[in-house]
Parts: structure tokens; C-alpha cells; sequence
């Protein structure tokens, strides 16, 4: 039994490479209680991984460098190997727990087991646990790992009754003999219509498999081809890009999100414009001035109603602002620069992209995306999260904050930017190279005085 991983996945998978470390991950804050003890914590995951069957299995690679990987149940799951405990130095603050999630970040996932960990972090100050949860990007996106999330949380104080599987787990054995030989009598025609197929559905996502029409595939074609063109001029140098080593410091800092709304009501521009306008007056405080404005990634979410798991994003580049020298100025900005990305080719464009290398085989694949790595399109990314607006517990612990944590990609990144926002709370997870100039201490102390000014 195997299951083919997405073009999106594969992508994420091939650009681990050299310092690249494609780990997502979270950092949640929660209130200390018996609850979140070793036992409690192992019962509550295995009481509901048959709800995330993904976390049982691992990559299965059946002729390396010819054939794609493929998802297989991990014949030998050890729950207790994936989730581990750790304590905090004192005094147990957020600069503490910061170092502690920076070196979490700077080691890569084994290949060989399920592709994630979850850290419980005893010793944190004001009375409150942090569990830590990294998973692979070909395992989830930023929405599918909020979905996940929710699973293993609960929307009241006390734990929900969810049925239990009519059968205990067994994993479905895998034969690589028999793949391969299946593999081998494959039309090599079918091959060539399902990619042709796939690319058609990355360019226009609602048109399903079906009913594809020449005229308009021709135009959306030229219009895709015109938003790759824009794309390709480099973005400025900034401190941000030079090589980035394997190693990472992570920051956090949170921030009401009824102050944000209040600002986008004020100045004309929503959420989002508000949140990319306050990094955008973070890096005016930290870099010094270019003749052009820094350059920021954003990831867009294309997933349909029903969809789950895996990866279903598209992504935009959004020049920031930092020539504004005030907040309303710059939500204008970025609001007037996102309203023209919404009427473009750009989120088609950006869908291909992200999916390009999974669609090519594996050792194509491994030469793209070490020749897009080399490409500084964007200076960072910044990427943010709608997340649920009502508190959840896990075990009877309410669940506090849910700080993000994303990876960087290409090696010439040396800043990432999550923003999840949680019950009336917006949280940003900052996460850089270790050796980055200024240090994502400095990135998170203008941040706090871009959040204050907000406020």
C-alpha cells in the first residue's frame, strides 16, 4: 500500500538542501496542569492519531533518483520516540524558550520515521507549559497544521468523546517489489496526460480535470508567462540574504487583534494589509535604506472546501513599504499593492511555482530547485494564518497562545515571519539564521516598538 505525494509536497522535499531545513512548526503556550503530564500527553496523541493518518506513516522511496517517494505506514511507529519532554533554564521566560525552539528548528526530521516531533517544554515561567509540534512541509501547509491542531485540541474544558476505531491500527504492509514492477508496465502515455493534466489544474485550480478550453488556457497561459517575467528581476541585497548556516534563533511577540482591526477600519486596509504594514515598518527600524523597497513572500491559501492535508497554497510578492515613515502610510500601501496582485496573474503564477519541481522527476527536480534557490526573487517571507477566534483546551489546560514557525527557503533567507492570530490574539513567531545581522533579537525589539505604536 502507498499513497503519491502532491507536486507541492515533492517540491518540499527537494529543496532540503545544504543549510534548507523545510520543518514547520508552532510554539503553544498553555496553562501548567496535571493534564499536560508525560502519560496524559502520550494517551491524548494516541487516542486520536487514527484521525491524522499521515502521522503513521513515513517515505518510501521505490527506485531512488527515478521514481517519486510515496507515503507508506510506518511498520515500526513509536509513539514515545515522537513525543519528547524537555525543561526549561532558568528563569523559564520567552528568551529562554526562544533559544530552546531556535535549536529544536536547526535539526532536520529522520526520513526514516513519520515526519514529525512533538517537544513538551516543562519550566516556563507564570505557571504554563509550551509543547512544541514540528512537522515536514510535504506533510502539511500553514492551514492544514492549524487543522491538525484543532484535532488534538478541544473546544470546551473537558475532553471530547470522540469514538474510537472499530479496529486497532495495523499497518498496511509494503511490497517495493511489487510497486516497481507495477510501475514498470505503466503507459508512459498515461504518465505524460496526468502531468499535462496537473499542470492544467495549477493554472486555473476551479476547473477541476475537465472542460478545459483552449482560447482561455492560451490566455491564462500568457498571462501567467507575463507574471513570471515580472518576477524574475532580483529583489534588493538586503542583510537578510546573504548564506544562511544551518543553525537558527527563533522570537516571539504577540500583539490584541482587535487593535489591528481598529487600524485597518481606520487607514482602509484589512488584516493582512495591516500585519505585512507593521513588518514592513519593522525592517524600516532595523535595515538600513535601499533604492528599492525589500520584497516579501506571502503565501496564499487556494485550498477548497473539503480539501485536507498536504499542501494547497499559492504564493504573491509584495513589495513593503519602508520609504512610509508612518503605520497609516504604509496599511495604504500595502492595501493599494494587494487589491492589484488580487486582479492579476500573480496567485496562478505563484501556484506554480511553489508546485514546479514536483512535477518534473526526482533528480530534475533536486537540479530546479538548487537553480530556483539561487534566484533572490523575495528578501523574506511573511506569512500569515487565520486561526480560530475561540479558546481550546488540551486535557482541561486552556491553550493560551499559538506562535508559528517558518522555515527558510531558499538558502540566501536568512528571516521568516509566521503570524497566526487565536483568540483575539494575533502571535508572531520570528525565526532566523543564527549568525543573522541584525539578530533576530533586534528583529523582535522593533517589532515590539512597531506593536506599541499600534496600540
Amino acid at each position: 500500500m502507498a499513497e503519491p505525494l502532491s507536486p507541492a509536497d515533492r517540491s518540499s522535499l527537494a529543496a532540503e538542501q545544504g543549510p534548507v531545513n523545510m520543518t514547520v512548526g508552532g510554539v503553544l503556550i498553555l496553562e501548567d496542569g496535571p493534564g499536560l503530564r508525560h502519560d496524559a500527553i502520550l494517551e491524548r496523541v494516541g487516542s486520536r492519531l487514527h484521525l491524522i493518518p499521515r502521522y503513521r506513516q513515513k517515505l518510501a522511496q521505490p527506485a531512488p533518483g527515478v521514481t517519486n517517494p510515496v507515503w507508506v505506514d510506518d511498520e515500526g511507529f513509536d509513539l514515545e520516540w515522537h513525543v519528547r519532554f524537555a525543561r526549561l533554564s532558568d528563569p523559564g521566560g520567552e528568551a529562554e524558550l526562544g533559544r530552546l525552539v531556535g535549536r529544536e528548528m536547526s535539526r532536520r526530521l529522520d526520513r526514516d520515521r513519520p515526519l514529525w516531533e512533538l517537544l513538551v517544554v516543562e519550566g516556563l515561567a507564570g505557571g504554563r507549559v509550551a509543547l512544541v509540534p514540528r512537522m515536514h512541509h510535504a506533510l502539511v501547509d500553514g492551514v492544514a497544521a492549524v487543522d491538525i491542531g484543532t484535532v488534538l485540541l478541544d473546544p470546551t474544558p473537558e475532553p471530547l468523546d470522540l469514538p474510537e476505531p472499530d479496529e486497532p491500527w495495523a499497518p498496511r504492509p509494503y511490497d517495493r517489489t511489487k510497486h516497481l514492477a507495477r510501475l514498470s508496465v505503466t503507459p508512459a502515455l498515461r504518465a505524460q496526460k496526468l502531468l499535462l493534466d496537473s499542470a492544467a489544474r495549477a493554472l486555473n485550480p476551479e476547473a477541476g480535470w475537465a472542460g478545459r478550453n483552449p482560447v482561455g488556457d492560451l490566455r491564462r497561459a500568457t498571462e501567467l508567462l507575463t507574471e513570471l517575467a515580472r518576477t524574475r528581476p532580483s529583489a534588493p541585497m538586503t542583510p537578510l540574504n546573504r548564506p544562511i548556516g544551518p543553525n537558527r534563533r527563533y522570537a516571539l511577540a504577540s500583539v490584541a487583534l482587535a487593535d489591528v482591526k481598529a487600524a485597518g477600519r481606520a487607514h482602509g486596509g484589512t488584516v493582512n494589509d495591516v500585519l505585512v504594514a507593521l513588518v514592513a515598518g519593522t525592517l524600516r527600524r532595523v535595515l538600513p535604506a535601499t533604492d528599492r523597497p525589500p520584497v516579501a513572500l506571502v503565501p496564499v491559501s487556494v485550498r477548497r472546501p473539503g480539501e485536507e492535508g498536504g499542501n494547497r497554497i499559492s504564493t504573491v510578492l509584495v513589495d513593503l513599504p519602508v520609504g512610509e515613515a508612518g503605520l497609516p502610510g504604509r496599511i495604504a500601501a500595502v492595501s493599494a499593492s494587494m487589491q492589484a496582485i488580487k486582479d492579476s496573474a500573480a496567485v496562478r503564477a505563484g501556484a506554480l511555482l511553489v508546485g514546479a519541481s514536483g512535477w518534473a522527476p526526482p533528480l530534475v527536480s533536486s537540479t530546479l530547485a538548487r537553480a530556483m534557490g539561487g534566484v533572490r526573487a523575495f528578501n523574506l517571507v511573511v506569512s500569515n494564518i487565520p486561526g480560530p477566534q475561540q479558546p481550546f483546551w488540551l486535557n482541561g489546560q486552556r491553550l493560551l497562545a499559538a506562535h508559528p514557525v517558518v522555515p527558510l527557503n531558499p538558502a540566501s533567507q536568512g528571516l521568516s515571519v509566521g503570524i497566526l492570530s487565536y483568540d483575539g490574539r494575533v502571535c508572531f513567531g520570528l525565526l532566523a539564521d543564527r549568525d543573522l545581522e541584525p539578530s533576530v533579537e533586534d528583529v523582535a525589539a522593533a517589532l515590539g516598538a512597531e506593536l506599541r505604536e499600534l496600540a
